[in-house]
């Protein structure tokens, strides 16, 4: 079978007169650059002019190649031990048991990386980036059939030695930041769950404990490194490539490039308190939502320190509807005692539960990790409102409708989370140029509402997904009947079923699009990476 690939014609003009095709300074031939890495194209050329037949796919020759490379003990096939274990390192089953890579490929420096690129490229072989892989739909970080570039040996983490920023690597996780920066007496606007990784939150925005100072995430970002389609590796911040740098901050990384490194504003941090909180629901939850109100309309003006998420669910152990706080604040506080912004909250009798504690930023973030454990069917959805006290409990009303005919799936676990994105937040988004998010510079706060399901079984999927699917579209309805609906939907809480980059605005879109245009004029990133959100639409349809 002949089987002509779309750079061929090009690309032997090139070879030939040994010189680059394609006019835009980001456009490449991936032969070209291959052979200028010293890596052999051989068998490369031979795919091309159709004397090898591989129906199509030529993955596992770009594996051969990657491990014959950079070295087999960073490439992993099918049947190897390593294989099986990177392969389990992913947060939910989906990824986990239902994805299977060709080869699991870990670079150690941004140019493994790069060649890597260009042999999937030149292979046309479809490629993921995982960095903690806490993404929780199939394929969203790791490539069923193709190439999974797994970041787990790029994890530096790097104070400068003025410690006012930190080189980090793309595979740690927010433990392995903090921990890392206790040891200086300092840490940054980074994730809440220790397990996360740096990665994929910070590309898609990133909600801190520090965020009603510090901004989010992608706002204390002070440059990326990222290799391009090309091969290319830029070092990119506000004055180099303001563009892309503009379109790193919440866009997600995934459109544009990958990026190997983030440099980010650090700060002096302490002991801080917080922790987790419980109630019976039913007896709770209409003086929690008053509290959570009044907090986004004053404390979070009144004390930018504190940091609030407010959850439902139901715990089939206990058959018991609970209500579930967690509250951070950035000052430590004296043993059985609060900070006065959460005064109202602490007033609601009856807790069954109270962790909170004085304790170390990365230690908050563990027992947050615990309450997300790995190994389980997971998913996300959410829907952005603006903030009305009535609206949030009738739509927990919804929740629990629906929520009431599945309660016996296997090890089910609905919850319903409830947070503030307040004033000082969105503010806080127009620095530094801003962020593509949409939503800076807002002067009202907003309710961000997310579903985050747990289960056990796959032959409950469609069950589950159904329930999410109706909860979210009664929820938008009533939304609109009362004049309180938001297009923004936050990619780091989207499901596959969603299209979080249109949320940010026509024009917002527009200027990401053109920027992708720019960086990666032959849509590597959008032809040969297809498995989280791109510019097309949502990942998935919804049947």
């Amino acid at each position: 079978m002949l089987f002509t690939l779309s750079w061929l014609i090009p690309a032997l003009a090139a070879s030939v007169l040994g010189e680059s095709s394609g006019s835009s300074t980001f456009r490449s031939d991936p032969i070209i650059a291959l052979r200028k890495k010293g890596i052999s194209v051989g068998r490369l050329n031979a795919i091309a002019l159709g004397l090898i037949d591989g129906d199509g796919c030529f993955c596992s020759l770009a594996c051969d190649i990657l491990a014959s490379t950079i070295g087999a003990d960073s490439v992993s096939l099918l049947g190897e031990e390593t294989y099986a274990s990177s392969r389990a390192k992913f947060w939910s089953q989906q990824q986990s048991h239902e994805t299977k890579p060709k080869c699991f490929v870990r670079p150690a420096d941004p140019e493994e990386v790069s060649i890597t690129i260009l042999l999937a490229r030149a292979t046309e072989c479809p490629f993921a980036i995982k960095g903690s892989g806490h993404t929780s739909f199939k394929g969203a970080s790791n490539s069923h059939g193709g190439i999974t570039i797994d970041f787990v040996q790029m994890k530096h983490v790097v104070p400068s030695t003025d410690k006012k920023s930190v080189a980090i690597g793309p595979g740690n996780t927010w433990f392995d930041v903090y921990t890392t920066l206790e040891t200086f007496n300092l840490t940054m606007a980074g994730g809440r769950t220790a397990t996360v990784g740096v990665s994929g939150l910070t590309l898609g925005g990133g909600i801190s404990f520090f965020s009603g100072q510090h901004g989010w995430t992608c706002d204390n970002i002070i440059s990326y490194e990222i290799v391009l389609g090309s091969g290319e590796i830029l070092t990119v911040d506000s004055k180099t490539d303001a563009a892309l740098f503009w379109a790193l901050r919440g866009g997600g990384g995934g459109n544009f490039g990958v990026v190997t490194q983030f440099v980010a504003s650090t700060f002096e941090q302490g002991p801080m308190w917080g922790g987790f909180l419980a109630w019976e629901m039913h007896s709770s939850k209409t003086a929690l939502v008053d509290a959570m109100v009044n907090y986004a309309e004053k404390g979070s003006l009144k004390d930018p320190k504190a940091a609030l998420i407010v959850s439902f669910a139901y715990v089939q152990l206990y058959q018991m509807w609970v209500s579930s706080l967690v509250v951070d604040h950035l000052d430590p506080q004296p043993h059985g005692s609060h900070p006065e912004v959460f005064d109202e909250i602490f007033n609601v009798e009856n807790a069954f539960q109270d962790t909170t504690r004085t304790a170390s930023h990365s230690n908050l973030t563990v027992e947050v990790a615990n309450a997300s454990p790995p190994g389980l069917r997971q998913s996300y959805w959410t829907i952005t409102t603006r903030l009305d006290k009535q609206f949030a409990l009738d739509i927990l009303t919804i929740f629990q409708e629906e929520s009431n005919p599945i309660l016996n799936l296997t090890s089910f676990l609905p919850s319903f989370i409830y947070q503030i994105i307040p004033v000082s937040q969105l503010k806080a988004m127009t620095r530094n140029g801003g962020n593509a998010l949409g939503i800076g510079g807002g002067e009202e706060p907003l309710l961000l509402i997310s579903l985050s399901p747990m289960w056990v079984l796959g032959s409950d999927d469609r069950t589950v997904l159904t329930w999410c699917s109706n909860i979210i579209s009664r929820t938008e309805a009533l939304a609109r009947e009362r004049g309180l609906e938001h297009p923004f939907i936050y990619i780091n809480y989207a499901s596959q079923f969603q299209d979080p980059l249109s949320s940010y605005g026509a024009e917002n879109m527009a200027r990401l699009m053109e920027v992708s245009r720019k960086y990666d004029p032959d849509g590597v990133f959008q032809k040969l990476s297809p498995g989280y959100f791109k510019f097309g639409g949502a990942p998935a349809s919804w049947l």
